[in-house]
């Protein structure tokens, strides 16, 4: 087979770095990174019509230089490589034999007899703007190749690949002797952006025949590789949701790690300072394993049927579900249900260049339980999204009964609106006690998940409540809040509200006991909000809210603007529990 010339030019001319698989002697792939001296494109040439010959540079640490001790003249020496160009997201990838490799210590030259040139799509790839950084020192912080079935990856090794967004799988397939003429032995290399990759049977397909596979992770900030090889496992439906429960794919790969080595300094490519990296569009949501922060609880078999809609505005509504069996829902955690029967389900579709993000759409939505009821049923008040599938469908149908069957807001049964209950997230909760002084922070809608923490608190305790609130509807949310208050489970202590809008906001009313409200035009600021607490002055001095337990909600430019605040207010962002939209 002969090397496609586009291909031949792109590895000759635009990659600084080249990632590749190597087995090492006992058969486990192993990923490494070649690259030459200057970090810049021409390391690899294109010396035959199927042939590229590398002068890379290595370093300690890298599993080529001890699997190059495997090279035999017999061309028995498996490789596989993938080139990205990061600036464009152009991606190729080949596989094929070792023709030739020589050696001086860190030094090594490879003829890479290509047997096989595949073109992939850029689907997945974070656009990064990369120049060289040749001067780099190398250094071994962990390396352990025969790691124990006793023995786990050191903190900072875990913590490097929670932080990572970057990996390259390697693969590989050992031929049986009936089928080595049509599907011969090989290796693979994949590369996987923004946390999820795409359709990458041939991956699967090796880890299922060997259940091997090697990890490989490259910071381009630092230039630290992590290398990783192990036994690897594919999982399919129940077994992989038990593992990730809110996966909607039910299918899941792991690896067990047999050998590891972490090189700081290593790689002579960067980020160029004072760029941010570009996440592909089609890169779904993050979903967690089910003993992670966020992995949730998981319902089998359950359903909610829609049985009310109250209307706020053209934009924001709350709708009550009554679920098909019990459930256990602590105030401020979320719902997530799949609208699949409402919406319809997703037909695959690889690309979609006008809305990116549908690609990935599995129909299945988290929202804040705004209340619940001692019926069983909950509450979600939700905000119509712009170009949004689900709440577009849930305000239509909102609308129209609004329009032609008005008394079916009230009781929405009759319409059969059921859709399937995936599970219940969340740990943004009320703190244990003996924990009382709380400061809770929401822009908007972001007020929900505290409308919900007002039914939970513990009615043996006396708090110390301060909310601020900042929105363009206190119209509408300062009522909602008001009948929140007046069912919360109790009244003891005292209750701050402090109100952030340009437009006008109503009282509270007389029969809101116990609760002091304040109002204030503008956003939120570091001056405004040092100034209002001296409104909480209690016992001769200010309040301190390094001294409270602080809650942040909100659209992500308002949490991070409170957050920058309340470190400049001396708040350890660490002590901050936010509850986001990323969900």
């Amino acid at each position: 087979p002969e090397l496609p010339e586009q291909h031949a030019t792109f590895y000759s001319t635009r990659l600084p770095f080249l990632p590749i698989v190597t087995l090492d002697r006992p058969g486990r792939p192993w990923g490494s990174i070649l690259a030459g001296s200057d970090g810049k494109p021409g390391f690899v040439r294109n010396t035959r019509y199927n042939t590229l010959s590398v002068d890379a540079k290595l370093w300690q640490g890298d599993p080529l230089l001890e699997n190059s001790d495997g090279y035999k003249s017999d061309e028995s020496m498996l490789v596989a490589g993938i080139g990205v160009e990061y600036s464009t997201r152009r991606r190729n990838k080949f596989a094929g034999k070792v023709a030739n490799l020589k050696r001086s210590g860190n030094n090594i030259h490879l003829d890479l007899s290509v047997n096989e040139a595949l073109g992939n799509c850029p689907k997945y790839i974070t656009i990064r703007d990369l120049v060289p950084r040749p001067n780099t020192s190398p250094t071994i912080l962990h390396q352990n190749l025969n790691l124990g079935l006793n023995e786990r990856l050191p903190d900072d090794v875990v913590s490097f690949i929670l932080d990572s967004d970057t990996v390259f799988l390697g693969t590989t397939y050992t031929a049986p002797v009936e089928e080595a003429s049509h599907y011969p032995s090989h290796v693979g290399m994949n590369q996987r952006g923004g946390r999820k990759g795409n359709r990458y049977m041939t991956s699967l397909g090796n880890i299922e025949a060997s259940h091997l596979a090697s990890l490989t992770f490259v910071c381009f900030t630092s230039g630290t590789v992590l290398y990783l090889t192990g036994a690897a496992t594919n999982l399919f439906g129940v077994a992989a949701q038990r593992l990730m429960p809110m996966h909607s794919q039910n299918a899941l790969t792991t690896t067990y790690i047999t050998g590891f080595t972490l090189v700081a300094d290593a790689l002579p490519v960067r980020q160029r300072p004072g760029t941010t990296p570009t996440p592909s569009p089609y890169s779904p949501p993050v979903r967690f394993l089910a003993e992670e922060s966020g992995g949730g609880t998981r319902i089998e078999e359950a359903t909610a049927l829609l049985t009310r809609i109250e209307i706020h505005s053209p934009t924001l509504a709350t709708f009550t579900w009554a679920p098909s069996e019990k459930l256990t829902i602590i105030p401020g955690q979320a719902v997530i249900m799949d609208f699949t029967p409402l919406i319809g389900a997703k037909a695959y579709q690889h690309m979609a260049p006008g809305h990116p993000t549908s690609v990935n759409d599995d129909r299945i939505r988290t929202w804040t339980v705004s209340s619940t009821s001692t019926d069983g049923t909950y509450c979600l008040t939700m905000r119509r999204k712009p170009g949004g599938l689900v709440t577009g469908a849930l305000f239509n149908i909102a609308r129209k009964l609004q329009e032609v069957r008005p008394a079916l807001l009230e009781d929405a049964r009759p319409i059969s609106l059921t859709v399937r209950l995936v599970g219940i997230t969340g740990e943004f909760v009320l703190p244990k006690a003996p924990a009382n002084k709380l400061l809770w922070l929401a822009g908007g809608i972001g007020l929900t998940p505290f409308i919900a923490m007002l039914q939970g608190l513990d009615p043996a305790l006396e708090y110390d409540i301060r909310l601020v609130l900042s929105t363009r509807e206190p119209e509408i949310l300062v009522p909602l809040l008001k009948k929140a208050l007046l069912s919360r489970s109790t009244n003891r202590g005292k209750f701050l509200i402090e109100v952030f809008s340009e437009k006008e906001v109503p009282e509270l009313g007389a029969e809101v006991g116990g609760v002091v409200l304040h109002r204030y035009g503008g956003r939120v600021t570091m001056e405004v909000l040092t100034a209002a607490s001296q409104k909480t002055l209690d016992n001769g001095r200010d309040d301190d809210i390094r001294e409270r337990e602080i809650y942040l909600c909100g659209p992500e430019a308002f949490e991070e603007a409170v957050l920058d605040i309340l470190v400049n207010l001396g708040v350890e962002k660490g002590k901050v529990m936010r509850e986001g939209f990323g969900y």
